[in-house]
């Protein structure tokens, strides 16, 4: 009888031992708007990781964007999110719109591309400047999203504010309908390029985006140093008949500090490693070379061990 008490302790404590040993991993990975690039290059890279690293699951989720990742992270509902790098800055910071709250439990893997700060308008209206938006109805983005950051920032440095348009809080895909639909005059959309909501407003009407004058560009390059020029090359949008300088942050990939660190280092190594496998455009753009470019917060211990391993920090 205690030999076969032995026996049965042995065997439930093995199976306990290979049950926590094969225990999945969930992490949950806040993104943005459906249509956005947040969204469908978060998924492409979720699958990458499942595939390649084992006992991991990976829920990607849409969301509002920057801020609402970088709080919902902070609620313990997100483990990982794409962000724009100066949000995430001014999260750290406690500065801008976060109103002197504090929010830094979290960590940079790497940066990723740049997005632009696309202002379309329709290829034939006669909004031509910043300035020319007042009194429009103007998609500023979804609240708490890098887009309305940006859109509050830009309207600043042409010496306005929200009170001088008509605002409308819409995501990449409500933004594009509300265009069609002439619902609106102009949207703010901060992506890498192209942008498919751009590119699904396109499909009934061409369209231009606005650049900054000299002066404005200065203001914002002094008063918010994450902005640097970005070349949206004519022909890219239908209507678009010259290149078109605008304003870019970068996008990061980040991850909740309470995730364990050689996860994080098997995370960023598969993403470096395998990203032929990607199958999302911006592949072409994740690469060691411009990984830590833009990268505005503390980086990850085991994305900086991966670093450090092939020399590049």
């Amino acid at each position: 009888m205690k030999k076969l008490l032995v026996l049965t302790m042995v065997f439930v404590l093995s199976f306990s031992c290979c049950a926590a040993a094969q225990a999945t991993t969930y992490l949950g990975m806040g993104t943005g708007g459906e249509t956005g690039t947040y969204y469908a290059l978060g998924a492409d890279i979720a699958s990458l990781w499942m595939n390649n690293i084992a006992d991991l699951d990976v829920t990607v989720q849409t969301s509002g964007g920057s801020k609402d990742n970088i709080v919902t992270m902070a609620e313990g509902d997100f483990e990982l999110a794409t962000v724009q790098n100066d949000v995430a800055a001014y999260a750290y910071a406690g500065s801008e719109f976060f109103g002197g709250e504090v929010y830094d439990g979290f960590y940079a893997i790497c940066s990723m591309y740049p997005e632009a700060v696309q202002i379309v308008v329709a290829a034939d209206s006669d909004i031509h400047s910043v300035s020319d938006l007042k009194g429009k109805n103007v998609s500023v983005g979804a609240i708490g999203s890098g887009v309305y950051f940006n859109a509050v920032q830009i309207l600043e440095a042409a010496g306005m504010t929200l009170d001088d348009i008509n605002p409308q809080y819409l995501s990449f895909s409500e933004s594009a309908s509300s265009f069609q639909d002439g619902q609106i005059d102009a949207a703010f959309m901060v992506s890498g390029v192209p942008n498919t909501s751009v590119v699904e407003i396109t499909t009934k009407q061409d369209v231009r985006l606005l650049t900054l004058t000299d002066d404005e560009f200065a203001y914002l390059q002094e008063h918010y140093s994450y902005y640097s020029p970005y070349t949206v090359p004519a022909g890219t949008y239908s209507g678009m008949d010259e290149d078109a300088v605008v304003p870019a942050v970068s996008a990061m990939l980040i991850v909740s500090k309470d995730v364990d660190d050689d996860l994080v280092y098997n995370l960023t190594k598969v993403l470096f490693e395998q990203t032929d496998s990607l199958t999302h455009a911006k592949k072409a753009e994740i690469t060691t070379a411009t990984a830590l470019d833009g990268v505005s917060v503390e980086l990850a211990p085991g994305a900086l061990r991966y670093f450090e391993e092939i020399g590049i920090k």
